[in-house]
């Protein structure tokens, strides 16, 4: 009876394990693209473009052959996922990370990037075509942070306009890469008061934005006043007024500005998005 029993609970278990193997082959689409090789000069020039280090987590999207997470932690000590849709691009970067003696730095995992979490990622590279781009837009901005290099092989982000541009000469052709600075969501009002520098003029910079394009209208005591050198890369805004030249670290719905006053460095002054903010010097 018992090992009736038993070999009821095998089926069982080889069941699920087909029907899980039918539904995960079932959710992976045909490659979106055909696999074209990164010639290895614009690997290089990538990974210098997002100044990769030894403290990267480089996330390779329609990774191919694995050549570019391998070169990231081959020669610059980082760590790499690489993802890709086509089993055969999987076994290939497995075989090549093994024989680059990288395989504890490097992973690959066969899958949609569509449908991928990339929170861990400090970089992230690509090389498909325009339209998937666009459609992984949101997605990158949703989910990595602020100040995080996104890098292009030939291919833009439709209206995201880079942030840098390369031409490389490789292979007979000009390659393009692109490297964009994923830019913090600063647009509302931003408050404070200058305590810090021995005044208590009331600031109120009302932002907008588009991708790392900024504008600005700012208002001291109620009264409008010019904002220039505005400038915003990643989590880090810089901009001028008719008084000081402002540096701000952006964190959610806060911002530690510093800035000169009477000679000297004054900060942080905290302001805050959308409800009145007094500075404190910490």
């Amino acid at each position: 009876m018992k090992s009736i029993r038993r070999c009821q609970c095998l089926l069982l278990v080889l069941l699920l394990a087909a029907v899980a193997a039918a539904q995960n082959k079932q959710k992976l689409r045909a490659p979106d693209v055909i696999f074209v090789p990164t010639p290895q000069v614009v690997v290089n020039e990538m990974l210098r473009m997002a100044k990769v280090s030894g403290d990267s987590m480089v996330y390779d999207l329609g990774c191919g052959d694995g050549r570019l997470v391998i070169t990231a932690a081959k020669q610059f000590g980082a760590r790499g996922i690489g993802i890709d849709i086509d089993p055969q691009r999987i076994r290939e970067s497995n075989e090549n990370a093994t024989a680059a003696k990288v395989t504890d730095k490097v992973k690959f995992i066969l899958g949609d990037l569509f449908q991928f979490d990339f929170h861990e990622a400090t970089t992230v590279t690509l090389y498909l075509l325009p339209d998937l781009n666009v459609k992984l837009r949101p997605i990158l901005m949703s989910q990595l942070k602020p100040g995080t290099p996104v890098v292009s092989h030939d291919f833009d982000m439709g209206d995201w306009e880079a942030d840098e541009s390369k031409s490389i000469e490789a292979d007979g052709r000009t390659h393009s890469v692109f490297l964009w600075i994923v830019p913090a969501q600063l647009s509302g009002t931003w408050q404070w008061t200058m305590v810090p520098a021995g005044t208590n003029d009331r600031y109120a910079l009302t932002l907008k934005q588009q991708y790392q394009n900024v504008t600005a209208m700012l208002t001291i005591n109620g009264k409008e006043s010019t904002v220039t050198h505005l400038k915003l890369v990643g989590d880090k805004l810089s901009f001028s007024t008719a008084y000081n030249n402002f540096e701000g670290q952006i964190d959610g719905d806060r911002m530690a500005l510093r800035t000169v006053h009477n000679g000297q460095e004054v900060g942080p002054i905290i302001a805050t998005r959308g409800q009145p903010g007094v500075g404190a010097a910490n």
